[in-house]
């Protein structure tokens, strides 16, 4: 983990949200709270293999651990009075039919939050009508070297600084959250994570359920002590959001990603507004506002991931013992392609719709 730089971002006065008019209401009307998950810092996963739907086997076990940790903090939201939960995907395994929480398990009254077209997250997932998020299962951010899985939005960024200062995906939650005067009350996640919100959202009811042994490996609290510090940080959450705080983290924004290798970096420094940093593998930029500066930084995330994508395959073609023969033929596919054109596109109306829950 970094110590934060003398370029500290300035935090300017924390301005107190609402307070409640009585338990589980704000001015006269029921409170309605987003829980947004995460799975890398779900309690019982301590294994990279059970956060990716591909790892059958193992991901079926981070569902069940996911779904026990959301259900927890249903039932301290409930405890404190919230009548109105949604709940919004924030993991995205690669599963493509269904959210990664176990839907019918979930308790009542919650609701997932369904859409028939992609929305981000951090910006899209919540409107005026939202009190307060609960984030649960959350990790530590890029360039935290101890915390479990830790990285920000990508595994291609090593490190995502804000005006110098180390940005975790709770924090940019909050960032979002704040521009309509929404609150992140409360947490879940690893000891390493606790950590960074302790410096920076101090305010935040937070939940530890396992410890980061390191990027790889972490030890789970009980099932049973895990639920119940979930819970009872909701609940808390909930009865103090008179506490809560919004974070006003004050513009202009210098962005800078740091990434894998230089040719991930040069490729994202290719995105209008970026250039190469002051060493090889960073890219920066600067934005007038938050979110401008983070929807700018995902498609310097995408570039890079594009390479990344294509360094691991050929890093696995390569390993191949007919390397030589399948070279052959990704050589012919490719001319092929070039030779023929473009595949059409597929008639309108002939593929099924999507749903989204959020992260896909």
């Amino acid at each position: 983990m970094h110590r934060l730089p003398a370029t500290l971002l300035a935090l300017v006065p924390l301005a107190l949200v609402p307070a409640a008019q009585a338990q589980g209401t704000t001015e006269g009307r029921p409170l309605k709270v987003m829980v947004l998950y995460d799975m890398e810092g779900v309690s019982g996963v301590s294994d990279w293999r059970m956060t990716s739907f591909r790892q059958t086997d193992r991901y079926a076990e981070g569902r069940k651990s996911l779904t026990a940790d959301v259900n927890a903090a249903i039932a301290g939201l409930k405890a404190a009075g919230v009548s109105d939960i949604l709940v919004v995907d924030g993991h995205g395994s690669g599963n493509f039919e269904s959210p990664d929480v176990l839907e019918d398990q979930l308790l009542a009254p919650a609701k997932m939050v369904s859409r028939d077209a992609p929305f981000d997250i951090y910006m899209d997932s919540y409107d005026h009508s939202i009190d307060a998020i609960v984030a649960i299962g959350m990790h530590a951010g890029a360039g935290n070297r101890q915390g479990f899985l830790s990285h920000t939005y990508t595994f291609e960024d090593v490190e995502y600084r804000v005006n110098g200062v180390p940005f975790n995906e709770t924090m940019i939650l909050a960032a979002g959250a704040g521009r309509l005067r929404i609150p992140v009350i409360m947490v879940s996640g690893d000891d390493q994570l606790e950590r960074e919100l302790k410096r920076m959202m101090p305010w935040v009811r937070y939940a530890m359920t396992k410890h980061a042994v390191d990027r790889s490996k972490a030890e789970p609290l009980a099932r049973d002590e895990a639920s119940r510090r979930i819970e009872a940080a909701a609940r808390e959450a909930v009865l103090k959001l008179t506490d809560a705080k919004i974070p006003e983290w004050a513009g202009p924004y210098r962005f800078q990603l740091t990434f894998q290798d230089e040719l991930q970096a040069r490729n994202a420094s290719y995105v209008a507004g970026a250039q190469l940093g002051w060493f090889p593998t960073m890219v920066e930029f600067r934005a007038g506002d938050f979110e401008e500066g983070y929807r700018q930084s995902l498609k310097l995330i995408r570039m890079a991931g594009a390479v990344a994508a294509g360094t691991s395959a050929n890093a696995i073609l390569e390993k191949q013992p007919n390397a030589q023969a399948l070279g052959l033929d990704e050589d012919a596919w490719a001319f092929e392609r070039f030779l023929t054109g473009p595949t059409p596109p597929a008639a309108s109306g002939s593929a099924p719709k999507r749903r989204y829950w959020g992260a896909r």
